[in-house]
Formats: C-alpha cells, structure tokens, sequence
C-alpha cells in the first residue's frame, strides 16, 4: 500500500513537472533540464556577440564604425611624390659660383613649407613635385637675374611625408617609410616584424579621406554591421525599448560628422581617435584570411595612414553558482565565448536550471549590468553565442522544482544488463528492516 502511494506522488510529481514544462523551457527533457546541446544534422550559422542587450550602452574596446576595405584601398596610386614638411632635399645647380661649377645645397622643409637657397632666400616647396620644385628654382634665379637657364636637380633624401606609422601588438612599433607606391600591409607587418598576439582578429588602418589616392578611386566605405542578427540578451528590469544599444550607438556617433558618407570610429580603448573624426575613416582588415592569402584583404598603404593591431584582451571572468567547477577562469589574451566557458568549468550540475544564468558585467570602474541569458537556447543554436570580457562574472541558477528532479533521476538506474534498478533507499522493506 505505502509503495502504490509512493508510486502515485512520483507520478503526481512526473504529472506537475511536464505541466509546468513550458515555464521551465526543458532543451531536451523536462526530466533533466541541464541536457543541453544541438543535435541536428543541418548545419547552422550564427553571429557571436560582443555586448549585453540591455538598454545600457557599454564602452567599446575597438573601433565601433571600421568599414571593411574598398575595391579603391587595392588600387596603387602611380603620382609623383608630393614635396611635405620635414623632408630633407638635395638641390643642385650649376654655374651658380662659376661656369661649369655644381652647388648642392641639402635642406630640409620648413613648418611653412619653404626652403633657404644661396642668393635667392626662401622657395615655397610644400606641395611640389620633384620636377615642379627644379622649375621654381630655375624660375627664382632667372628672376634674380643670376642665371639665365639654370640647370637644376632636386633630389627628396628623407621623405617625412611618404611615411606610415605602426603601433600595438607588432614587433617593432614605429614610424616606416613607404619605399614605393605599391606598399601594401603584408609589407608593413614584415617591417614591423609580424604581430605578436595570440589570436588577433583584426588590424585598423586610419586613414585621412585626403590622401593621395587615385582620381577613381575614392573611397566609399559604408559602415559594417556591429550587432548582425539577434541579440541575445533581453533587459533584465525593464519591458523591450526601442532605445536598444544599437541605436544608443548610431545617436552617440551623430555629434561626428563625415565626408562623402564615412563614418568614423567612436573610440579605441577608451580614448578618442587621433586627429579631427571628420577627416578620419578607419578600415577593418582580419588577420586570419590576410595570412591564408585572400589579397582583398592586402590594402595598399598609403602616406600618414597609422596602423593598430590591437593588444590582447588579458583578464578573469569568473563562473559561479550551480556549475560543476566554480571559479577563476583566465581569459590568457583570447576571446572566450560563453558556451567554452560553460564546457571549460565541467558544465552544469545536477540541479542547475540554464534559462536562469546571468552575466553580470562590469561597464565603468563603479558600475556594473545584471542581463539574463538562456544558457539552453544557446547551446540549441536558437539564439547567437556571446563572448566574455574580463571581469564578467557567470552565474547559474536553480528552482524550488529542480531538486525534485534530481530525486528522481538518482531514484532509477538502468544497469549494462538490461536491468532496470529501482534505488534501495525507496525500498519500504529494507528501510524496515534498518529500523
């Protein structure tokens, strides 16, 4: 009579637990709601995101507006070096001190663009080509009334202004000069000495809008997409705000205005990009497919672009609650999705309800955002993955429900004989006996 009874509340139980079957979202059983996993044969596709949709704009750790590289960021520009400020020139004319004598005078050009020539004083240089510049000196010694039809050579020895710079995680960071027109950047990683971070995803070029490209071949860059897909997170406190970070994104970067339709980035790291964001537009190059031999990638690099290989995110985040290795995790300078997260710490333990996991978040040195995740849902493929940022701490939780049925999973056992074990400590008559 007493096992009828118990049989009657386990299925009392079994009854209760599948009728609330829909509140718990069970992934695979509602019998053991930490089985999670995609079992499908179809292959699918998914973005991993980068920030919590909250309602709460985080700080971003790259550029947020890096358009992928134009067909004319490929195109050599073949023009005559452009005379700049701080180059050093060479100047030869002859029969200046004699007849068939040869003066050479090295100088460099001035912050007003001029150099000092014997006789003649200040020439405006800046902005002249090679041959330009001969004909402006010829022309100031014939209107000297020193000679007639000098015979000029200009020579540039240090071109300051066919220069790029290169800063981050490379080898040797620096400032390099361009040595010809079709210098791309697997040239300038190989003067830089290669990039030193693990797993680096991607280099940024800045770059003025000005610069010496071709006639047709002006960049027209759109802005690539930051949150493709949907996002993950739902607010936490708060019902669905049209203010999504999306959107709090495109208002904050309306105060920076653009040329010919380019965006330019908001940060990098926490400060603002070098020089005025309207005469700035910041190309986005992946590593990865660069090294494999994708040429699209091999952008030519053109004089004053700066290039940034951002350094390696080093950092913990922390995995807590019903997981089956709480603790510490190193993030070790890679990118850590949070289902690797979940795997690394054993994944869940026998009580552990997925749909109940938050990520909480650090956004500023005193602050911090509470977002809950469906941990089932992701590991399902019914919603993108996420990746973690230092300081994030994930924390898994439980129901009044769950211990139950955990009860009732230790309570049967099904042998490698086909035997099907009914748990001893249900049995009445041994817990009789006992007594």
């Amino acid at each position: 009579m007493k096992l009828a009874v118990r049989s009657a509340l386990v299925a009392a139980g079994l009854s209760f637990a599948t009728g609330c079957g829909t509140w718990l979202d069970p992934s695979k059983s509602f019998i053991d709601p930490t089985e999670m996993g995609r079992y499908n044969n179809e292959p699918l596709l998914l973005p991993i995101m980068s920030n919590l949709d909250t309602g709460i704009e985080e700080p971003e750790d790259q550029f947020l507006n890096a358009a992928d590289p134009t067909p004319g960021d490929l195109v050599a520009s073949d023009a005559d070096y452009v005379v700049g400020k701080n180059d050093l020139l060479s100047v030869t004319i002859n029969d200046l001190v004699g007849p068939g004598v040869e003066t050479t005078k090295t100088t460099r050009v001035s912050e007003s663009g001029n150099i000092s020539l014997p006789l003649v004083g200040q020439i405006k240089a800046l902005g002249l080509t090679e041959a330009e510049l001969e004909q402006a000196v010829a022309k100031a010694y014939k209107d000297a009334k020193l000679i007639e039809n000098a015979q000029v050579s200009v020579t540039v020895n240090e071109a300051r202004g066919r220069a790029f710079s290169i800063l981050g995680a490379v080898g040797a960071p620096g400032q390099y000069a361009i040595v010809n027109s079709d210098f791309r950047v697997l040239d300038a990683l190989v003067l830089a000495r290669d990039v030193t971070a693990v797993g680096a995803d991607y280099m940024y070029i800045i770059r003025k809008v000005e610069s010496d490209l071709p006639a047709n071949a002006k960049p027209t860059a759109k802005p690539a997409s930051t949150r493709p897909g949907t996002d993950v997170f739902e607010p936490r406190s708060m019902g669905k705000s049209e203010n999504t970070p999306a959107m709090l994104q495109t208002a904050g970067n309306e105060r920076v205005t653009s040329v010919a339709g380019q965006p330019a980035a908001n940060k990098f790291g926490g400060f603002d990009q070098p020089g005025p964001a309207s005469d700035k537009r910041v190309i986005k190059v992946p590593l990865i497919p660069l090294r494999n031999g994708d040429l699209k990638y091999n952008v030519v690099i053109r004089p004053q672009d700066l290039i940034i290989v951002p350094q390696p995110v080093i950092g913990e985040y922390y995995m807590g609650g019903h997981i089956a290795r709480v603790g510490v995790y190193s993030l070790t300078g890679r990118r850590i999705t949070l289902k690797q997260a979940v795997v690394s710490a054993g994944m869940l333990d026998q009580v552990a309800i997925p749909q109940r996991t938050d990520i909480i978040r650090r956004i500023g040195p005193d602050k911090e955002v509470y977002a809950r995740v469906n941990l089932a849902k992701i590991f399902d493929g019914d919603q993108p993955d996420l990746f973690l940022k230092p300081n994030d701490i994930v924390q898994v939780g439980t129901n009044f429900i769950a211990p139950f049925l955990a009860a009732v999973r230790g309570g049967f056992r099904i042998s490698y004989g086909f035997g099907f074990l009914y748990d001893k400590n249900f049995n009445n008559s041994n817990n009789n006996n006992n007594n």
